[in-house]
């Protein structure tokens, strides 16, 4: 069944660096590259989205390209999956994972740049049904009943140490190996394969709201923050996120997109 969402998307340079290397897909329409501030927001219907995060790193112009060649990309992803049945998803994002990474090495190496990359928080929605995947530390959230869920996992040193017991959960989010990450695309520079991981599939419910965002948002946002900013009525809740982020600090790029499932 179909549902009506406010969807609304921002992005921030943040206080401290020149520009922007986040970007986002909305149904594989990228953020334009010269944009490094812009917000967006509205209504959308239908019973297919594609919703997508991707925070690129690696500095020298390098990260903004890793990062859109991923949300660019994901056009042609969007289109594939639309055709398919939920059983065949995973194949589909995994080449897509792999040819994303295949360019982005390729072009690092034509630049003369062995350092880049970009992480990849996104969700495919069909039927009212969200297939969340991620690769690195960019998050998906689920806020149902009032309470924050955090959809994803983070592909970093920090919760490596976490699942071995070397951190307790605490430590792990304030340790500075949470931002020392293990996956990302970019990473696989010999081919060998890289996946994405995949979470179990969800329904929104009315009145809930889905939230994906680059570690510049929750680095810089109390979970009470957000939650507080999720359940307000305003008509661009993401751009209410993106500058608390930025007013509390602003150490990075900030971009995020928040989805409410309004009615049936």
């Amino acid at each position: 069944m179909d549902k009506t969402i406010d969807l609304s998307v921002s992005t921030h340079n943040g206080k401290r660096k020149d520009n922007n290397e986040d970007s986002f897909s909305i149904n594989g329409k990228a953020k334009p590259s010269d944009k490094d501030i812009m917000n967006i927001s509205g209504e959308i219907g239908g019973s297919e989205l594609f919703l997508g995060v991707f925070d690129g790193m690696g500095g020298e112009k390098m990260g903004d390209v890793a990062s859109r060649i991923a949300a660019e990309r994901s056009a042609e992803l969007f289109a594939e999956l639309k055709d398919l049945t939920p059983d065949m998803f995973q194949q589909a994002i995994d080449k897509y994972v792999n040819q994303t990474n295949a360019e982005i090495c390729r072009t690092l190496k034509n630049s003369g740049n062995d350092r880049g990359g970009t992480t990849m928080a996104a969700v495919f929605i069909k039927d009212g049904i969200v297939y969340p995947f991620s690769i690195g530390d960019s998050r998906i959230y689920l806020l149902k009943d009032g309470e924050l869920e955090q959809i994803s996992e983070d592909h970093t040193l920090a919760m490596c140490k976490y699942k071995s017991n070397i951190y307790t959960l605490e430590e792990a989010e304030t340790s500075p190996d949470s931002h020392k990450l293990t996956l990302f695309l970019g990473v696989d520079v010999d081919g060998n394969g890289l996946d994405a991981q995949f979470y179990e599939p969800f329904v929104i419910p009315e009145g809930g709201s889905l939230l994906i965002c680059s570690d510049g948002l929750y680095d810089m946002c109390s979970k009470s923050e957000i939650v507080q900013m999720l359940q307000q009525d305003s008509e661009n809740t993401a751009t209410d996120l993106a500058e608390t982020a930025v007013d509390n600090g602003g150490i990075d790029n900030v971009t995020c997109i928040v989805a409410k499932y309004l009615k049936c």
